[in-house]
């Protein structure tokens, strides 16, 4: 695999301060993350590139042949860049976009419309994983951006909130008598604390059917099957066929971010492409 200009110009940096904290301070990223990129770096390449010392870190004869020619690398990527992205009339690239497939079923279609109507050789592949995943992919550069819910912050990430959630208890519109199951997924904080709220006082023999497919949630629920924990965006995903079960019964509140690295910006591509994919929720 070819080296990044990312992890080119933090080469650099670390090769002439000879020092990993110094090195992160002056780019402005974290130490995990600078290491993170090296060991990347070094993978691509398939040698050491610096020896660890208590006073910084020391360049192998590897990687002093790899600085004889990284300057260069970096300005033909510049050169590049100046005639590919910097282009006013044609923006084009390839991007990678993360998001649980709960988030992505409303705001995928926004995005791709927003594409094809402004920036049609702009591509996207979709990542799909849980929030926190995505964050992390983000970070690790795996992802170029990602919709997240709820995000942990990120000294490396800008966070935009594009808008708000609820998760609660749902039913199928017009159903009495429902069997006593509830659809939840037990791995999310939001599920976790409703359940711990409810089950004693309001749901006291009814039986948890867990999944970690919000989708399957609302399919069971949609059908009768029981009541649903889901965010309301999920819930009214595809029709208003689920309503609230009880309004008496809590609800917590989820907050919609989309979540990208500062590269992104660099070039009139990725400019585009956030522009394109930021929009109130």
């Amino acid at each position: 695999m070819i080296p990044t200009p990312t992890e080119i110009t933090y080469f650099l940096e670390v090769y002439q301060t000879k020092h990993v904290s110094k090195a992160a301070m002056r780019l402005g990223i974290t130490q995990p993350t600078l290491t993170q990129a090296l060991q990347k770096l070094e993978e691509k390449l398939k040698t050491t590139l610096f020896h660890r010392t208590k006073q910084g870190v020391v360049p192998t004869t590897s990687a002093t042949v790899f600085y004889s020619r990284a300057n260069s690398l970096k300005e033909c990527w510049s050169d590049i860049q100046d005639g590919v992205f910097n282009s006013d009339t044609e923006i084009e690239g390839s991007f990678v976009v993360g998001c649980h497939q709960s988030v992505g079923a409303y705001t995928a279609p926004r995005l791709l419309k927003n594409l094809e109507k402004e920036a049609p050789k702009l591509h996207v592949k979709f990542v799909h994983d849980f929030s926190r995943k995505i964050t992390e992919k983000v970070v690790s550069y795996e992802v170029d951006m990602g919709y997240v819910v709820n995000p942990a912050k990120h000294p490396d990430l800008v966070f935009k909130k594009l808008g708000d959630d609820r998760v609660t208890f749902w039913k199928k519109k017009g159903a009495e008598n429902l069997p006593k199951r509830i659809f939840a997924d037990g791995s999310r904080a939001q599920t976790e604390d409703l359940l711990g709220k409810t089950m004693k006082k309001h749901f006291g023999d009814w039986k948890i059917v867990e999944s970690t497919s919000l989708e399957l949630i609302r399919t069971l629920t949609s059908q009768g099957l029981g009541v649903g924990v889901l965010p309301e965006r999920v819930a009214h995903a595809e029709s208003k066929d689920l309503v609230i079960f009880d309004k008496s019964l809590p609800s917590r509140p989820d907050e919609i971010y989309l979540a990208y690295r500062k590269e992104v910006l660099s070039s009139n591509a990725g400019r585009e492409l956030l522009r394109l994919a930021t929009f109130p929720l």
